[in-house]
This record gives C-alpha cells, sequence and structure tokens, in this order.
C-alpha cells in the first residue's frame, strides 16, 4: 500500500468507511470498485487518485478495522477481566466493522497479501493495545503477573474471532448475563490458578 497518502485526507477516510460498508455486506471477491464510489458518494477518480487498486483499497479497509478494537473505547478503572467479559457479548448481531473482520479473515485463506496484512495490523494491535492491556491485567489481579504475554494475547485474539463467527452465524449464547459471569470466571481463574470457580 502506498505509504505517501496524507495524514489529514478526509476523501481517503470517506473511501475506506465506504469500502468497509461494501465488504462487510458483500464479501471480499463480491466487493466490486464502483459499488464503493456510489456508497462513498465519490467519483472513481477520487479511489484512483489514493490507490492503485481495488485490492490495495481493500487492504486499507481491513486494515483499518483489524487495528480497531472494542476493548480500546472501554479503558477506565474498572478491572480487565470485567472489560473483556463485556467486550465479549455473544448474542448481538456484528455491526459493520465487525462483520468486515469476519470476511477479512475468511478471505485470507485464499488471499496471501490479505493474510500478511491482518498479520501486519495484529502486530501493531499487540503492541499498542495488548501490552499495555495485559500489563494493567497483572497489576488489577485480572491476570497471573507470570502469565505468558503471547499465549494470553492468543487467547483474546481466538476469544474475539470466534464471537465473531458465533454471532455472524446468529448462534446464541445460554444466557447473556451468564456469559459474562462465566469469562469473568475463567479469567480470575487464570489470574489465581488455585482459586474456586466462585472465587
Amino acid at each position: 500500500m502506498s505509504d505517501s497518502a496524507p495524514a489529514d485526507d478526509p476523501l481517503r477516510d470517506q473511501l475506506l468507511e465506504a469500502a468497509g460498508r461494501v465488504f462487510a455486506s458483500k464479501g471480499y471477491d463480491g466487493t466490486k470498485i464502483m459499488d464503493i464510489v456510489r456508497e462513498a458518494g465519490l467519483s472513481s477518480g477520487a479511489v484512483y487518485g489514493r490507490f492503485a487498486s481495488k485490492n490495495e483499497l481493500l487492504l486499507a479497509a481491513v486494515v483499518a478495522a483489524v487495528e480497531q478494537n472494542s476493548i480500546a473505547s472501554r479503558f477506565n478503572e474498572r478491572p480487565v477481566a470485567e472489560m473483556l467479559a463485556e467486550s465479549s457479548r455473544a448474542d448481538e448481531p456484528l455491526d459493520d466493522q465487525e462483520a468486515m473482520q469476519l470476511e477479512a479473515f475468511i478471505a485470507a485463506r485464499r488471499e496471501p497479501a490479505l493474510a500478511a496484512a491482518i498479520a501486519d495490523a495484529r502486530r501493531r494491535w499487540r503492541t499498542t493495545i495488548a501490552a499495555p492491556l495485559i500489563e494493567r491485567a497483572s497489576v488489577d489481579g485480572s491476570a497471573s503477573p507470570d502469565a505468558d504475554f503471547d499465549s494470553l494475547v492468543y487467547l483474546m485474539q481466538t476469544l474475539h474471532l470466534g464471537l465473531l463467527v458465533q454471532r455472524g452465524a446468529g448462534q446464541h449464547a445460554p444466557d447473556g448475563e451468564a456469559w459474562q459471569r462465566f469469562i469473568e470466571q475463567l479469567l480470575r481463574s487464570m489470574a489465581h490458578p488455585h482459586a474456586t470457580v466462585d472465587g
């Protein structure tokens, strides 16, 4: 992807948001450049003045979606275990950003450039979001200070992606409150391995 794009380009952001909405509804292969142009309310020149191809535009949109994390918006003084449990809501339909993330992971199986872009975005997410989150979790007791960092990050990512799949398929957790309590108990048991389930 081009690195020459200006930092503040409202039309570029408009195109990325439109690409995300179209991608969420039509998938990677089904998305056409003119669909994005129409959704954005712009001309095709606005696209090609900023992106060399549909794939470059979609890769940029995917990276923007994967790098965003719902947990980041919930940073407050509550224990991290509670925040993670809340962000693991199991019964709400996917929004456009979440649907796009799910479509991206599915398409990545066939698109090596997309898989590489997701991996790169996740590396940045690991540094900017996961590292401070897990550091805070070890301080507030949500995670054991000697827990393996890579394993915790992988668990967070796997839980997030698995819930996207379940919710995308219309599957529901047995009970929303019970699910949240279960996640909190699971996280507490990881922080205190010898604690009882009722902790």
